[in-house]
């Protein structure tokens, strides 16, 4: 079975990371930039150890087709988490903030551990 999904990458590891599995197995996560912001989100990877952080808007993420290993992990390399290709006159955008509806309590988990 296909699963298709929006996904943002890692810009240092390349990990995909798919929306609305935040937060990540891995340690990872994905929170809005600005409080109630709805446009702009910051994926924090666990590569960098909080270190380097990229930055997403919604229009940006992509979607993907996905594997069955990767979409229970929530993530996954390029080979798990393949990007579709869409023309110019194709259009995708998701907003993230539908997937991250509890982000506050995501931010009191990561400052309990």
């Amino acid at each position: 079975m296909t699963r298709i999904r929006h996904c943002v990458e890692c810009p240092k590891c390349l990990t995909r990371y798919l929306i609305p599995c935040t937060p990540y197995r891995n340690g990872s996560y994905l929170v809005p930039t600005v409080e109630g912001s709805l446009e702009e989100y910051s994926l924090y990877c666990s590569c960098s150890r909080g270190a380097r952080v990229s930055r997403w808007r919604s229009s940006e993420a992509k979607p993907c087709e996905v594997s069955k290993q990767a979409f229970d992990r929530g993530y996954g390399t390029p080979d798990e988490i393949i990007l579709i290709k869409t023309g110019p006159q194709e259009s995708w955008s998701v907003d993230v903030s539908r997937y991250l509806t509890d982000w506050r309590s995501l931010e009191k988990r990561r400052t309990l551990h």
